[in-house]
């Protein structure tokens, strides 16, 4: 008796609590598009990666790029995704095979704000499997947001508890099982084909607030990690390229003095670097029959509608090819 309440009854404990986790976990968190990127880097191999952004995940379409390029694409692009998230995401991908080229698409908000706590923010992290690789990111950010996310990663989706019914009812199908895209598409908006596709928006659009670059409040996280993932794709002998992707002109003539900053920034520090910055909003980028108004934009932010990234995704091979 002694034996079972000093040895067995505190590991009968920790396997029950474990048991419970593990079911919460998987009853309450949503399937998420980031299982479908993490299971394909894990069995595919991928001439061209991009990583970045929401303005990545609904700009650049991977299928355009293979049929233009002829080469392999795969889009790990997600909103919330900050330097340190694409630098253990690259670290994670290389494990099967290192690409030729990484396209980071550049959003300067994500470069002067820090890294929050939402929902989806370790959306990266609770679906990678386990590496060294994911033990370092795990020190690297959820030990410092909340270490919680990484042990119950639950707890950020407790409100999902009315939707239990729904997420079991996706995660016993086949498109889960097959790590399908089907649950994502809804009205309006669906992923599929490697990107976040967006229908055309109309009517009025709010502005809302915009995270725009401002150098006195630098997230040196970004840039530090930023140039962790610099020196590793030259290590690896990868090319490396910058970008910005269009947003909507009625958003550049507004707020022209801060987005003219945030390009001689950045265009200074990535020359500093020996990196190649393709700023699409520069004159001299401009594409030809694209339309850069609002109408055509999901938002002042500048996601585009599915139309627009398709036609972005052909320039955008087309300089990668050059």
């Amino acid at each position: 008796m002694g034996v079972f309440k000093k040895i067995l009854l505190p590991a009968v404990l920790i396997l029950a609590v474990a048991a419970v986790n593990m079911g919460l976990n998987y009853a309450l968190i949503p399937y998420s598009y980031v299982r479908i990127m993490m299971h394909q880097i894990e069995t595919q191999e991928y001439d061209t990666l991009f990583l970045g952004t929401s303005h990545g995940l609904n700009g650049i379409s991977p299928k355009v790029i293979e049929e233009k390029t002829g080469n392999s694409a795969m889009n790990l692009c997600l909103g919330g995704e900050y330097p340190k998230d694409a630098y253990y995401f690259l670290k994670q991908a290389c494990k099967k095979s290192s690409p030729k080229t990484v396209v980071y698409e550049l959003d300067p908000g994500y470069w002067c704000t820090p890294e929050g706590q939402r929902g989806d923010f370790n959306r990266i992290y609770y679906e990678m499997p386990w590496s060294l690789t994911k033990l370092e990111y795990f020190f690297a950010k959820e030990w410092k947001l909340d270490f919680r996310a990484a042990l119950f990663p639950w707890f950020y989706y407790r409100s999902q508890f009315r939707q239990m019914k729904e997420i079991l009812a996706v995660k016993q199908g086949q498109e889960y099982q097959n790590f399908g895209a089907g649950p994502f598409q809804c009205e309006g908006q669906g992923y599929a084909d490697g990107f976040m596709q967006n229908g055309l928006a109309t009517g009025p659009k709010p502005e809302g607030k915009l995270e725009l670059w401002d150098e006195q409040e630098k997230n040196e996280d970004s840039f530090r990690y930023f140039e962790k993932m610099a020196a590793f794709c030259e290590k690896r002998g990868i090319r490396l390229v910058v970008i910005t992707t269009p947003i909507p002109s009625e958003t550049l003539e507004k707020y022209a003095e801060e987005f003219q900053e945030s390009d001689r920034f950045f265009t200074e520090y990535f020359r500093g670097l020996g990196l190649e910055y393709w700023n699409y909003n520069r004159p001299e980028r401009k594409i030809e029959g694209f339309d850069y108004s609002l109408n055509v934009y999901t938002d002042y932010e500048g996601h585009m509608w599915a139309g627009q990234a398709e036609q972005f995704s052909g320039q955008l091979a087309a300089d990668l090819m050059e």
